[in-house]
């Protein structure tokens, strides 16, 4: 049987609006996905393809969530069925 997100993200998979589903549908879940120490210094900021942009506080945030790389994609991977496959990080404007 499939978990729930995996059936829920196939069903916006290649409409419009997609990648901004995705991004709020992780933002409602971020604390829990990452922990709250993490998710009080970065946020989802874009979903495209398969890949999440996280937009993070400053330079040394984003040096040490570099550092857990592996960790944050398997979490936010098993968070949403397999949709996100691919992370990158940029600093809030």
């Amino acid at each position: 049987m499939e978990h729930i997100s995996t059936v829920m993200f196939s069903l916006f998979r290649g409409t419009p609006g997609h990648g901004e589903w995705v991004v709020h549908c992780l933002q409602e879940a971020w604390p829990a996905i990452v922990g709250q120490g993490i998710a009080r210094a970065c946020r989802p900021g874009a979903f495209e393809g398969s890949r999440l942009t996280i937009a993070v506080e400053d330079a040394a945030w984003e040096s040490a969530l570099a550092s857990m790389k592996d960790e944050l994609v398997d979490r936010i991977r098993q968070a949403t069925g397999g949709e996100v496959r691919e992370i990158s990080f940029s600093l809030l404007q």
